[in-house]
């Protein structure tokens, strides 16, 4: 199930576009919470595209990928119904910092000092 890593790939990369756009709309022209609630709940789906990829690929993977995307998702639906620019743009500024660093815990160009760290299967495979 190879299609599922892909499709958390890509759709992550997505995710981070969109939670930048959050970000800097908050900041510009002020939250927008319809705008902040749907991309919170995408980032969800992105999380459970994740451990199910996760349960059926077997493979190791560092835990600080999981614990950096539900830091993010926390941030996302914590500020998803406030319309306070600063708030807003702080936490999804922060959202998409952890979203990055989740992403470097597997990317090939990540820093090898995270890719080692806290290495668990779900599987035991």
């Amino acid at each position: 199930m190879e299609i599922l890593a892909k499709v958390h790939k890509h759709y992550g990369t997505t995710i981070l576009l969109l939670v930048l756009v959050g970000a800097i709309l908050a900041l510009a022209k002020g939250p927008k919470v319809g705008y902040q609630r749907v991309v919170a709940v995408l980032v969800d789906i992105n999380v459970v595209i994740g451990l199910a990829s996760w349960w059926i690929s077997g493979k190791a993977l560092s835990l600080l990928h999981p614990i950096l995307a539900l830091a993010a998702v926390g941030l996302l639906h914590a500020s998803a119904k406030s319309d306070q620019p600063r708030k807003v743009g702080a936490f999804w500024l922060l959202a998409l910092a952890a979203l990055i660093l989740a992403w470097m815990t597997n990317a090939s160009w990540g820093p090898s000092w995270m890719k080692g760290v806290w290495m668990v299967s779900l599987r035991g495979a």
